[in-house]
């Protein structure tokens, strides 16, 4: 929104909005461009943005109509659902930007938890969720990456995201999982599968030929895009 917009709707001058929108920027809550601000990207949202809509392309081409799918939370996650919309497919989201983004066109059937939302991710990761994706028996799961290792197969940083996502294995007859090449050589706090786990791993051609090998001799199919 512009300075003068925010000075138009709270009546206060234009002086003040940039003094305030200053200390936004500041807590990065805004993004301060020429003449007013922008909403700030989410976390993770402008990292590898051209890999994740490649990947999100590739990812949604795998799922079949008719299929049920459950969409893990994650801006990769999210893509995948932008790519899903007007299709023949009845989906869990656990994240509130991907049913929405679903939701906005007639075809998929958009099923949400329920529970308590975060702030900044809109996701959904309470034991509520979990109890939802458990009753949900899904031909297909679009997995969100957080860390991905040959050594420590597959981690995340949060106990409770951690339980969802093998919730979410336990679940699903496939798991798909699209990852940009920098988070598969990571390792993170808590594990939630091995690369078994998963029938395909989706990355791009930038992978490190070594790292590549690695993941592929631990048995995982990997699929390897051009961005």
């Amino acid at each position: 929104m512009s300075v003068n917009a925010l000075s138009r709707l709270t009546d206060v001058s234009g002086v003040t909005i940039r003094r305030d929108l200053a200390e936004l920027a500041h807590e990065g809550l805004v993004t301060r461009v020429h003449g007013g601000a922008l909403r700030a990207p989410r976390r993770g949202a402008s990292e590898d943005l051209e890999a994740k809509r490649v990947l999100a392309r590739a990812t949604a081409a795998l799922v079949d109509d008719g299929e049920s799918v459950i969409i893990d939370n994650g801006t990769t996650c999210e893509m995948v659902a932008e790519n899903l919309v007007g299709r023949d497919i009845r989906a869990l989201c656990l994240s509130l930007s991907a049913a929405a983004t679903l939701a906005s066109t007639p075809g998929p059937v958009v099923t949400v938890p329920g529970g308590i939302v975060e702030t900044d991710t809109l996701a959904m990761l309470t034991t509520t969720a979990v109890d939802a994706v458990r009753r949900f028996r899904a031909d297909v799961a679009i997995l969100g990456a957080c860390a991905v290792s040959a050594q420590s197969g597959l981690t995340c940083t949060e106990d409770h995201d951690a339980v969802l996502k093998a919730a979410i294995i336990g679940s699903s007859s496939r798991c798909l999982m699209p990852a940009p090449p920098r988070k598969l050589t990571r390792s993170s706090t808590y594990g939630f599968g091995e690369l078994s786990n998963l029938d395909t791993l989706l990355t791009t051609t930038d992978i490190d030929p070594e790292t590549l090998t690695g993941l592929q001799e631990a048995g995982v199919s990997v699929e390897v895009h051009d961005v």
